[in-house]
């Protein structure tokens, strides 16, 4: 692995692809500082269903992008991490005619690109999983597929980095970033030989004080930025693994909690949006009826900022296409699934002033190609989605 002793770096954002990139630039011989308003986690690393998988990916680009996102914690980044890594794959039953075809598609799609999809009887899923599965019902397993905690995770990244001696912190807001300078809200500055600008949909607005437009996708409330995330206490629950159901998505938080999705629910999530006791109850309904107990409660209903730039790909390189670049930036959608991939690579690219051809189709100077970020993402509302 080729190291860089002395080259200084500063890594705007805090949330999990911001400190996954910062540890892989120490391990490489950087000094490395971070610029985050706080080191707790914030906006969409700490509302996230943390599922790791390439299972809905568009284009096959990005499918395939996603797989070795996987691949890379599978092989490398998840044993790091045994206690906060679970894979016990994901389990998708469904029984309304339209997300029937939709899951035949995907598992005949996502078999011709030799990702591990396999059909199961209802009968299986109803021996696996404490849920109701209706008689009409077809399954599939994606064995391959996990989920994890992000948190500590993310908690072990930061004492490794405490650790090294190689990163330093910048406990303020950045407001402007010029050439190897970032402006912080307190008029104090960070001076870097490289900028990585990760801020999620922060990103967006900081770059642009650099003269560089990323576009996001649009962010009213209902759209594809925003989404609930609910957690449920659901005493000895028993469900080993995420499950994907018509009306709610189920993944497991240790042996007492879940996490719940309902992505048709996620029409009324905004900027601005109360998750009252209407919300509240609606989860608490679907659960209730899914898994046939009356023993459940709601213990909150979060709000999550998506961050999808315009065209719903990752977006990782040189700003102006330049791998010497002292601007770089990595803002994507697949935060846990691809954040140590991107790391590791990206990372690389900085020490090597190199670029790996993984990554041409997610460069940021796409955009600077006409139409390029033409049209408008629907939002997820169909099981597997997300």
């Amino acid at each position: 692995m080729t190291t860089h002793d002395g080259l200084h770096v500063a890594v705007v954002g805090a949330g999990f692809v911001g400190v996954a990139l910062a540890e892989a630039l120490v391990r490489r011989g950087c000094t490395v500082t971070i610029v985050a308003r706080s080191r707790e986690l914030s906006d969409a690393s700490e509302v996230t269903y943390a599922w790791l998988n390439s299972h809905r990916k568009r284009p096959e680009v990005y499918q395939v992008l996603n797989q070795r996102g996987l691949r890379h914690w599978r092989s490398m980044f998840g044993s790091a991490h045994p206690q906060h890594v679970h894979w016990h794959g994901h389990t998708v039953v469904v029984s309304d005619r339209a997300n029937v075809d939709v899951l035949e598609d995907r598992v005949g799609y996502l078999r011709s690109l030799g990702y591990p999809a396999e059909w199961t009887t209802v009968e299986v899923a109803g021996r696996e999983l404490p849920i109701r599965v209706p008689a009409d019902a077809i399954a599939a397993d994606f064995p391959e597929e996990g989920h994890c905690e992000p948190g500590p995770i993310r908690a072990a990244l930061i004492e490794q980095l405490e650790r090294s001696g190689r990163c330093t912190w910048a406990l303020d807001e950045a407001v402007e970033v010029q050439h190897r300078s970032i402006t912080l809200r307190s008029g104090a500055s960070v001076e870097a030989d490289r900028l990585v600008i990760a801020a999620g949909n922060a990103s967006a607005d900081l770059l642009a004080t650099a003269g560089f437009d990323l576009p996001m996708v649009a962010q009213h409330a209902g759209g594809p930025a925003w989404g609930f995330l609910a957690e449920a206490r659901v005493p000895a629950h028993g469900l080993p693994r995420p499950v994907t159901t018509d009306r709610i998505n189920l993944r497991p938080v240790g042996p007492d909690s879940l996490l719940l999705q309902a992505l048709d629910v996620d029409s009324a999530a905004g900027p601005a949006a109360e998750s009252g006791p209407a919300v509240h109850e609606e989860y608490r309904s679907r659960v209730v009826e899914l898994l046939g107990r009356e023993d459940v409660e709601i213990s909150g209903v979060r709000v999550g900022h998506r961050v999808i730039p315009a065209d719903g790909m990752t977006v990782a390189g040189p700003v102006d296409g330049d791998p010497s670049s002292d601007l770089w930036t990595v803002v994507t959608h697949s935060g846990i699934t691809l954040a140590p991939f991107l790391a590791e690579t990206v990372a690389r690219e900085i020490v090597e002033s190199t670029q790996d051809p993984v990554l041409d189709e997610f460069r940021p100077r796409r955009f600077a190609r006409k139409g390029a970020a033409a049209g408008e993402l629907s939002a997820p509302r169909c099981p597997g989605e997300q």
